[in-house]
């Protein structure tokens, strides 16, 4: 489940000065207007507001924003991050849906952003070569709570998902853990990887 090319990657990850990165060109399905994006207005950015680009400033400009929603999802379906996951500005907020022990993080090895907020526990992996434990004890002794990330870099505790729906907070989708993750491994509610990049050198590639 892990690689050594990944761990490297994410050791040269911490190292690096944190820059803006990852940008939606707008690029889409033609359409009637002929801008390409599917939403008739012309603008080619897909939101039919006519500004040209997805952030809402009237440039142009296309850039995505870390948080904005990324994914389908049924606003209907019961979401799994109302404690593990669940928005959060400090510890203490943590501790009062986890526990003793409960951490507000807001992002990954200076690699990820966690928009909003991200409320879980530290949690130990076995060895080196292991980046997911599922139902991990030291996250909760119930089961259902994965251990995931990179023995001495990263790890943290949060709840498997079977699909985006269960990640009903926004900017939040189903995906197995970017860099680390490898087929097979489960998915997780995280942010969306490309514009939640905070380094342009190709770690999040």
């Amino acid at each position: 489940m892990f690689r050594a090319t990944a761990l490297v990657s994410l050791f040269a990850a911490v190292s690096l000065v944190v820059l803006p990165a990852c940008s939606d060109d707008g690029s889409g399905d033609d359409d009637a207007s002929g801008d390409g994006d599917g939403d008739g207005d012309g603008d080619g950015d897909g939101d039919g507001d006519g500004d040209g680009d997805g952030d809402g400033d009237g440039d142009g400009d296309g850039d995505s924003v870390c948080g904005d929603e990324w994914v389908e999802k049924d606003p209907e379906a019961t979401s799994i991050m109302d404690a593990w996951g669940a928005p959060c500005m400090n510890d203490d907020a943590c501790v009062e849906l986890l526990g003793e022990g409960g951490i507000c993080i807001t992002n990954i090895l200076g690699v990820y952003d966690l928009p909003g907020g991200y409320c879980t526990k530290d949690c130990a992996l076995p060895d080196a070569g292991t980046t997911v434990v599922v139902d991990a004890e030291d996250c909760d002794p119930d089961g259902g709570i994965a251990c995931v990330g990179a023995m001495g870099l990263f790890t943290a505790c949060t709840p498997p998902c079977t699909s985006d729906d269960a990640c009903q907070r926004e900017g939040y989708g189903c995906i197995i853990m970017p860099n680390i993750g490898a087929e097979g491994d489960p998915s997780f509610c995280l942010m969306n990887p490309d514009d939640c990049c905070t380094t342009d050198s190709g770690e999040c590639a």
